[in-house]
């Protein structure tokens, strides 16, 4: 495959989204770090007042929840993006195999245009729904 190919074949296939649970995913990952921050600045500030009381009574609960959302949301995006990425594979093999056996056709439609095949190797090759020589009048 030459560069030309390669390239126009990149071009051809529009940009990859991302997916919801991927947002889902980024958004909780998000929560969990600015909830961790939240609770930093309020063990180190003296005053933390009626946040740092909250945190007292339900901060660890709170990161549990929040652990448990990332590790679901993570196995969901695992598996999503497995079937997107093996439907994308069986895409990609179908347009190969598309291309190989036009490229094949071409090929044999050169070689009969050619002649027949001389030589050693030629007692060899068959070309697809011939005849056999004995069977020719």
């Amino acid at each position: 495959m030459n560069s030309t190919s390669v390239s126009a074949t990149s071009q051809s296939t529009p940009p990859r989204r991302r997916s919801r649970w991927t947002d889902v995913l980024l958004t909780t990952c998000g929560l969990f770090v600015m909830t961790v921050f939240l609770m930093l600045t309020t063990a180190l500030n003296p005053n933390g007042g009626l946040l740092g009381r909250f945190f007292d009574q339900h901060g660890m609960l709170m990161l549990g929840i929040e652990v448990v959302a990332i590790l679901v949301a993570a196995i969901i995006v695992l598996f999503v993006e497995r079937r997107e990425s093996r439907r994308r594979l069986a895409e990609q093999e179908a347009e190969l195999l598309a291309s190989a056996r036009a490229a094949a056709r071409e090929h044999s439609v050169a070689l009969a245009g050619e002649g027949p095949p001389s030589g050693p190797a030629a007692d060899h090759v068959s070309e697809p729904y011939s005849t056999p020589p004995f069977e020719q009048s």
